[in-house]
């Protein structure tokens, strides 16, 4: 009961309007932190307040945790979250009243593990900025401006943590009941630092196996495409030992009925249509099938500079596009057919750079 009594009077301390006037026969004047504050008393219903606009109670404060910026702030513009360059150094554990029923100072509990190892330090009311919650109507941030290192040379307040206004009528049992519930409220405390350790260490487990699932999964992509690539390499040589064994067998069989040097005519590569060219075939210094035309590439002022010539794959699958001067093609034909020659063979073309349009 004690406590709430205390904890009820410190809210009024805090919440006490800079100057409240009613006319009576005597004045009585107080201090309530640097400010003179006149009280004059009318009757017992000026004693009392339904609301007071823009103020706060000790139970609010108390438990509060307390940033520290080393840059000015406005307690005048609200904020939606605490700022990244803020310092998290405690929370608030008590208010310290004076005699004359000031607020002295606020007891922060800073440093330390669990509530092991952690100091109280005791700052003055007047250094504290209440910066709104733009998210949450009646919160604020509690926030001091300085730096974490005036906290490690600040000393430990070593005021008597236990002392309050005690009503001659209180018993040894309501004594007992507020030690009990400042028991209970440490012990609180630890469970819900306890509680921000587990979920601290939960989001990092929780990181650490989202990580090793997106090393894994790439691992996966890795080996697929090794496997993909070595499926497709093992393609390209099926095939290009296919197409090699059919050049080979063509060659064997011989070009009959095709234009050679015995049967066809030479003519000027120049001369012919690009669609008459288009996918013929190249023959190299042994009659063996080297590549196919793909393409006529003309120079800026139109004539012919070269032809593209898809060497080695299969069925065009894996061919390397290779371009060669025209001059360095000849071109037989005859009545039934045309035939393209050049004197290079499949292995030089295919050391030839790759074509880039």
């Amino acid at each position: 009961m004690n406590k709430l009594v205390t904890t009820t009077a410190i809210g009024l301390m805090l919440a006490l309007p800079v100057s409240v006037q009613a006319q009576t026969s005597t004045d009585t004047m107080a201090k309530t932190g640097a400010a003179q504050v006149t009280v004059q008393v009318k009757s017992a219903s000026d004693m009392f307040f339904k609301m007071i606009p823009h103020s706060i109670t000790a139970s609010g404060l108390i438990g509060k945790r307390v940033y520290v910026s080393q840059k000015d702030m406005s307690t005048s513009e609200p904020i939606k979250a605490a700022d990244q360059n803020w310092n998290d150094i405690g929370e608030v554990s008590d208010v310290v009243l004076g005699m004359d029923g000031s607020v002295a100072a606020v007891l922060v509990d800073v440093g330390g593990f669990l509530g092991m190892g952690e100091k109280t330090v005791a700052i003055s009311m007047n250094s504290l900025r209440l910066i709104p919650d733009g998210d949450t109507e009646n919160a604020y941030f509690v926030v001091v401006k300085g730096d974490k290192a005036m906290l490690d040379d600040a000393p430990a307040y070593e005021g008597n943590m236990s002392q309050q206004v005690m009503d001659s009528s209180e018993t040894e049992a309501t004594a007992m009941e507020n030690t009990a519930a400042t028991a209970a409220s440490k012990a609180k405390d630890g469970m819900e630092k306890t509680g921000e350790t587990a979920k601290a260490m939960a989001t990092n487990a929780a990181e650490e196996s989202k990580q090793m699932a997106a090393d894994a999964g790439q691992a996966v992509k890795n080996a697929a495409d090794k496997a993909g690539q070595a499926t497709k390499d093992a393609a390209a040589k099926t095939g290009s030992a296919i197409d090699n064994a059919v050049d080979s067998t063509a060659a064997a069989v011989g070009t009959m009925g095709q234009a050679n040097e015995k049967s066809g005519v030479a003519v000027d590569i120049a001369t012919l249509d690009a669609d008459a060219l288009h996918g013929e075939g190249v023959y190299g210094p042994n009659d063996d099938k080297v590549g196919d035309i793909s393409k006529l590439v003309k120079s800026s002022d139109g004539k012919l500079d070269g032809v593209v010539i898809d060497v080695g794959g299969f069925i065009g699958i894996g061919a390397k596009p290779v371009m060669i001067k025209a001059s360095q093609l000849t071109v037989l034909k005859n009545d039934t057919s045309m035939t393209v020659h050049t004197g290079l063979t499949e292995e030089q073309l295919k050391s030839l750079p790759k074509y880039e349009e």
